[in-house]
């Protein structure tokens, strides 16, 4: 039931009486219960769909909407007393309560740094361990909401953007267009400050899941209120109770990617969308929808600024700031005195390459290494080599389902097709002419991790993309 009205344009015998009341109070608050209808109209979705989207998973398989309780571990006295003896071979009991040393810890923590049931189910029968399933508390705001050790000096642009966000009243948007470096987390922390000291909640979206350790890590040192996340890498209970915790305004921060829009809030002050212009804000299946725009128009309706951050805005962004429908905050210096970056491109032309590299790449990366610093590596190839072909006549090995090719996956000894999903072990004999002289050709981030081991063996190589990063916490081990 979302509203009351002493008139209807039905027959009065057509309508049906209201047996029961299955919620004390809306799932959504009536402003985001709108954008929800709006973003059902505008996507061309069916609305029982779009409702189903935004709805946390536990809750549509009919969990309460109440905090759900979480299994912890922690270590006993007499667990206590065998550490300081050791476990002597038994390495996976050592390392579980070494990582409980310095306290409890949940049981997705547990699986995370991959501590097997079995394992757990032993220590806790020799009493060294004990697991219990609680609720956590509800979480109170402190008096110091801010920790001004952290705060950095602003530049002039830097602050004429922190100024001008915070003298609006009610719905702005504003696009913070600054060069890399320039500090544009810092104005976002800054403004983030202001709407804490109010009283109010923020939303700060980031377009991967890959984003939220390190930048979660940065809001926490600054703020001393309870900052929780939002993205695909949460379990069902973890995602329900951050949803929660945003609902009753126990989450002062809220940092997660393009599904976390959604989320009811107690207070929204401010809505923050980092890059912009990533793709990854689109939703590509289901209710298909621009998490960006979707997130210009909830501030709107809550009648809160939004600002759109990008040192390469998107051209409709940017046609909008220039039609004067957005701010445009220009942030153009590095900020801190940072020195601006020397690009610089190697002619491969003529060149013999080396699994991708060239002899000039090459030098220029052992130059840094041995100066001791690092070399980051950007290759839009997954697996070892993005096609397999016959030496003798041509073939190459397609896909089954679509017209794709096949991914050569070294690691596993598969072949994956990148569109579709299919996989299908490798093959070792041509499908036209029956020879067996298959070359693998192009070159993906599992051959130049490889190469790049043999080149600099005394350095450490690590290849971080969706093969190997799939697991929760797997990018934070990296």
């Amino acid at each position: 039931m979302t509203g009351l009205s002493h008139q209807s344009e039905y027959d009065i015998n057509k309508l049906k009486p209201i047996a029961q009341l299955l919620d004390l109070e809306p799932l959504w608050p009536e402003k985001l219960y709108k954008l929800i209808k709006w973003g059902s109209q505008f996507y061309q979705a069916p609305i029982g769909e779009t409702f189903s989207n935004v709805m946390p998973g536990a809750l549509r398989k009919g969990k309460s909407a109440h905090k759900q309780a979480i299994k912890t571990w922690s270590m006993t006295e007499a667990g206590k007393n065998q550490l300081m003896q050791g476990f002597g071979r038994a390495v996976q009991q050592a390392k579980i309560m070494h990582s409980l040393e310095s306290g409890s810890m949940t049981h997705q923590q547990m699986l995370d740094i991959e501590a097997s049931s079995s394992v757990l189910k032993t220590l806790e029968q020799k009493g060294w361990i004990e697991s219990q399933e609680k609720i956590s508390d509800k979480i109170e705001w402190p008096e110091k909401r801010v920790e001004e050790e952290d705060k950095r000096q602003l530049n002039h642009e830097q602050m004429l953007a922190v100024v001008t966000l915070n003298h609006v009243q009610g719905y702005e948007c504003a696009l913070l267009d600054g060069v890399t470096g320039s500090g544009k987390t810092e104005v976002y922390l800054q403004l983030i400050e202001s709407v804490l000291e109010k009283g109010k909640q923020a939303l700060v979206l980031v377009p991967e899941i890959g984003l939220t350790p390190q930048t979660i890590n940065r809001f926490k040192r600054r703020f001393n209120v309870n900052i929780t996340t939002i993205h695909s890498g949460l379990n069902e209970t973890e995602r329900l109770n951050a949803w929660l915790e945003a609902k009753s305004g126990e989450c002062g921060i809220l940092i997660g990617t393009r599904s976390a829009l959604m989320t009811p809030f107690a207070d929204l002050g401010i809505i923050i969308v980092d890059e912009e212009h990533d793709t990854s804000y689109k939703q590509q299946d289901s209710w298909r929808y621009h998490a960006r725009d979707m997130a210009i128009m909830r501030a709107h309706h809550e009648q809160i600024p939004v600002v759109l951050g990008s040192a390469t805005p998107s051209l409709e962004t940017l046609a909008n700031a220039k039609a004067g429908k957005y701010l445009h905050l220009e942030l153009t210096q590095r900020a801190g005195g940072a020195k601006p970056t020397t690009n610089s491109v190697i002619d491969v032309k003529g060149l013999y390459l080396d699994s991708g590299l060239s002899a000039p790449l090459i030098a220029n990366m052992r130059k840094h290494l041995d100066q001791g610093n690092q070399v980051l590596l950007f290759l839009n190839r997954r697996g070892f080599s993005p096609a397999m072909m016959c030496h003798e006549c041509g073939w190459i090995a397609d896909c089954v389902r679509c017209d794709a090719y096949y991914t050569y996956h070294q690691g596993s000894q598969e072949m994956r097709c990148h569109h579709c999903g299919s996989q299908r072990p490798v093959v070792h004999q041509c499908q036209s002419c029956g020879s067996t002289q298959l070359v693998t050709v192009g070159v993906g981030t599992e051959q130049l991790e490889t190469h790049l081991t043999e080149l600099f063996p005394e350095y450490k190589t690590i290849r971080i993309d969706r093969d190997n990063t799939r697991r929760k916490g797997s990018l934070d081990s990296a």
